[in-house]
């Protein structure tokens, strides 16, 4: 979980997202932050799909996932390191529903998480880097 702290470039060369403006935006911005590297840096993805891949569905939905970019940038995307955390139907109009479940839950971390290597209950902080999706999917997720 600390892997993107120890593996900064200072050059100015940006290969990883920990090397991103806007990574250091957000270090330079909370500083509380940016003390621990085991507070979480997350992206979420989201874009629509239809069920068993027929294409004349006229349902639809959006699965939700987070990627945690405090890992090695090799494992962020493979498979069993992506959080599927929500599943949404798109024939709802409330999407913002379904992300505030998302939303409160990230934030019962702030309440103690039990740390295995430090044998302690640790506060885990979290921040949202950036978002991926469709053009479909912007005005749904900005939204919120």
């Amino acid at each position: 979980m600390t892997w993107h702290s120890s593996n900064r470039l200072t050059d100015g060369t940006m290969l990883l997202v920990s090397d991103s403006p806007a990574v250091a935006h957000i270090e330079e911005t909370w500083l509380e932050f940016a003390r621990d590297p085991r507070h979480l840096r997350l992206g979420l993805a989201s874009d629509g799909v239809s069920p068993y891949s027929i294409r004349s569905s006229t349902y639809s939905v959006w699965p939700v996932a987070l990627m945690n970019y405090n890992i090695p940038p090799w494992f962020t995307t493979k498979k069993g390191f992506i959080l599927l955390a929500l599943i949404i139907p798109v024939d709802t109009k409330n999407v913002d529903v379904f992300l505030q479940a998302l939303v409160e839950e990230l934030s019962q971390l702030w309440e103690g998480v039990d740390d295995v290597f430090d044998n302690r209950t640790h506060r885990i902080g979290r921040v949202l880097i950036w978002t991926m999706h469709d053009y479909p999917g912007f005005g749904a997720i900005s939204s919120f």
